[in-house]
Parts: C-alpha cells; sequence; structure tokens
C-alpha cells in the first residue's frame, strides 16, 4: 500500500481516551451555546438580527476556546505557545492531487447536503419545533424585518467569522489536532470524529446527520491523504459560499 494513504496507527500518532476525545470535542459548542443564548436577550433591542449575538459567541468563546486548547497543549510539548506537534496530518500532497482531491470532496459534500436537507427538516418538525424561531439562523425569512445596511453588516461579520476563520480553526482542531489521536481506531476513526464534530454543534443539533456527514467525509479526506489543508480549503471554501448565498437570499426578501 502507498505510504500516504497507510492507516494511521497508534505508533503513529499520541492518542486520547475516548472520553477525552469526546469532552475536547463537545464542551467548546455547549459553552459556545450557551453564550449564544446568554448575548441572545442582550442585543434584542440593538435592532440587529439573532445572528449576531451567534457571532459573538464565536469571536468571544468558540475561537477562543478552540485555539487556546491547541495552544496550551503546544505549551506542554514545546515549552512555548506552538501548534508544532499539535496540529498533525501535514504531509503536502502535489497541487494536482490537492485539486482533485478538493473538486471530488466538494461534489460528495454538495450531494450529501442535498440528500440529508430533507431528513433535516424532517427532524426539525418531529423533533425541535419548541424551539424558538430565532435558533434557525440560515431561514432567511427571520431577516425580512430588517433592513438592507443592517444585513450586509451582520453579514460581512459572519463571512469574515464562520466564513473563513473559524472553519479554518475548527480544521486545525477538529482534523488536524483530535482526529490523529483517534487514529488507533483506523477507518473508523474519521466516522468518530465526524459523529463528535456533529454533537460539537449543540447549537444546530437539529442539523446533527447532515453536519455528521460533512464531518466524516472532511475526516476521510484528511484521514486518507494527511494533508489538513485539503479540508481546511473545503471547509472555507462551503461555508464562504453558504453565507453568500443567505445573504443574497436576504436582500431578495
Amino acid at each position: 500500500m502507498n505510504q500516504s494513504i497507510s492507516t494511521p496507527t497508534t505508533s503513529d500518532f499520541p492518542q486520547q481516551s475516548l472520553l477525552k476525545s469526546v469532552g475536547l470535542h463537545v464542551l467548546p459548542g455547549a459553552l459556545t451555546t450557551v453564550s449564544f443564548l446568554l448575548f441572545k436577550p442582550m442585543h434584542d433591542s440593538s435592532g440587529f438580527p439573532p445572528l449576531l449575538a451567534y457571532l459573538l459567541a464565536v469571536l468571544l468563546v468558540d475561537l477562543p476556546v478552540l485555539l487556546g486548547v491547541m495552544l496550551y497543549e503546544g505549551k506542554k510539548r514545546n515549552g512555548r505557545y506552538s501548534l508544532e506537534g499539535v496540529v498533525l496530518y501535514r504531509d503536502k500532497v502535489s497541487w494536482k492531487t490537492f485539486a482533485l482531491v478538493f473538486v471530488g470532496a466538494f461534489v460528495v459534500i454538495y450531494v450529501l447536503m442535498m440528500v440529508m436537507t430533507p431528513v433535516s427538516s424532517f427532524l426539525t418538525e418531529a423533533v425541535f419545533s419548541g424551539l424558538p424561531d430565532w435558533m434557525f439562523l440560515e431561514e432567511p425569512t427571520q431577516y425580512q424585518a430588517y433592513a438592507k445596511n443592517v444585513l450586509m453588516v451582520v453579514f460581512t461579520l459572519q463571512l469574515i467569522l464562520t466564513g473563513v476563520a473559524l472553519p479554518w480553526v475548527e480544521e486545525l482542531y477538529f482534523r488536524g489536532y483530535l482526529l490523529p489521536r483517534l487514529s488507533r481506531y483506523g477507518r473508523w476513526a474519521p466516522l468518530l470524529g465526524g459523529l463528535f464534530f456533529g454533537l460539537y454543534h449543540v447549537w444546530q443539533l437539529f442539523g446533527f446527520p447532515t453536519v455528521f456527514l460533512i464531518g466524516a467525509a472532511l475526516g476521510y479526506v484528511v484521514w486518507w491523504k494527511r494533508d489538513v489543508r485539503i479540508s481546511i480549503s473545503l471547509h472555507v471554501f462551503n461555508n464562504a459560499l453558504m453565507i453568500l448565498i443567505a445573504l443574497m437570499l436576504a436582500l431578495a426578501t
């Protein structure tokens, strides 16, 4: 078997207990969700949509926690705040391979999103219908009450934070830091990582099936090629594209 696609083993990377891995996956999302719920009533009279409360939670809680855990690990390992030896899967595939894998994986992710949309809709109606409407941040109708200049400001901030910064850091954290430390599970590791990645999104568990499968797909790409740059590019591109589409839909209503 080609070395670049060999199955990672416990001899390749340091391992974490399953309980610790679950905690490191889920805790940042839980803290972000609590912060989102706390920030929302604080800005109700601000004239901005609830999306701003979520973005503040990302900026003040989610990003600092994800980066903080990795930098703390780097401090213990290297004696300084560094990601060296913390973020793994850093092999660099050729640009031709990068492009081919990127296109193929993006098609797979897009198909997964299309297939799982009805499942998420059913789950929303059957299980999460009691949630307030403002928690469904991707629902374009909730933005109809806001001025277009307000939406431009909020969606621009969203593009910066959850379109670029957060997916970049999430890939370093979930696929570069945590996934290699599950490598003792072999081909099951990306599936486990995808499951825990879905649970990390506590604020949108109604979308769990889609997030779970996308997380697993990103994990398998990185596990296969051992190049976290591919999943970073896929995640950033997909999120930024979805935000731009949401902005256009919101401005058109």
